[in-house]
């Protein structure tokens, strides 16, 4: 039986105390946006092109009154990015959002996050850390490349899954092992022994990890997310994840941007 005062599973509550340190994190993130001249945006809840975020099966769907396939919003930052350039039409470049996002079967996140057209990663990274800063919270930086495993797959003839699940008794190349070994900035300084993309790659890694101290390598890390195209970065602490962010492109448009998963930061300021 279903009581009336029941809510579903995955959704979400907020009263009291909890109720106000959410809205104060909100406004400390809202004055760090503002102060750095970010735009604010509302996207709609409904959206039609979630698939070129999340994998089916990640999405609630229905259809709209012609039955065309609508999702509710799972994601944010392709609706923002492809909502500001095709029908705002707006000169500004950086923009934030507060607002939640939902997952199949019936799970309700809210986030805070930020999109940067044409913007570098180490900036939006520091911007990212900066909202932490103010909440005096310290994460862990994990960096990871989208192409590292995509690439180790093509030149190894490893299935992604287990690159993602971490086989390593399918792991014979000795380049290979050494890549699993990576784990800090130092371990960037020599990459002879890498096939030339990845070497690439890992170099793109070591230009953003210099900026910030004790960030740790992830170069064989797998993203859910579809649109990352180059280097992309987690927040962590004792495996839970505090935010996300990265590089991608939609539109033609290069750009990067993260989200700040205010659910478990609630939890973590809460104790």
């Amino acid at each position: 039986m279903i009581l009336k005062h029941d809510i579903p599973q995955g959704a979400k509550l907020y009263f009291g105390k909890e109720a106000k340190i959410k809205r104060e994190i909100e406004n400390i993130a809202a004055e760090v946006f503002e102060a750095l001249e970010f735009e604010e945006i509302v996207t709609p809840f409904f959206s039609y092109h979630q698939l070129e975020a999340l994998d089916e099966k990640e999405l609630i769907r229905f259809t709209d009154d012609k039955n065309r396939s609508l999702a509710l919003r799972g994601d944010s930052s392709i609706d923002v990015i492809r909502l500001v350039i095709k029908r705002l039409k707006s000169e500004a470049k950086k923009w934030f959002y507060i607002q939640p996002v939902f997952r199949a079967p019936s799970s309700e996140m809210y986030q805070i996050g930020a999109e940067w057209l044409d913007g570098n990663l180490v900036d939006i990274l520091k911007t990212n850390n900066l909202i932490f800063e103010r909440l005096n919270k310290s994460y862990t930086l994990q960096l990871s490349h989208i192409k590292i495993p995509q690439k180790v797959a093509e030149l190894t003839g490893l299935d992604i899954e287990d690159i993602k699940k971490m086989r390593l008794y399918k792991f014979d190349d000795v380049w290979l092992k050494k890549l699993v070994a990576i784990h800090s900035v130092k371990d960037l300084d020599n990459l002879d022994m890498f096939p030339n993309e990845i070497a690439g790659y890992l170099k793109e890694l070591k230009e953003v990890a210099k900026h910030f101290e004790n960030a740790i390598i992830a170069p064989l890390y797998v993203a859910n997310l579809r649109y990352y195209t180059g280097v992309f970065y987690r927040f962590l602490k004792d495996n839970t994840v505090y935010a996300k962010g990265g590089e991608y492109v939609v539109e033609g448009e290069r750009s990067v941007g993260f989200s700040i998963y205010t659910d478990n930061l609630l939890k973590d300021i809460n104790g």
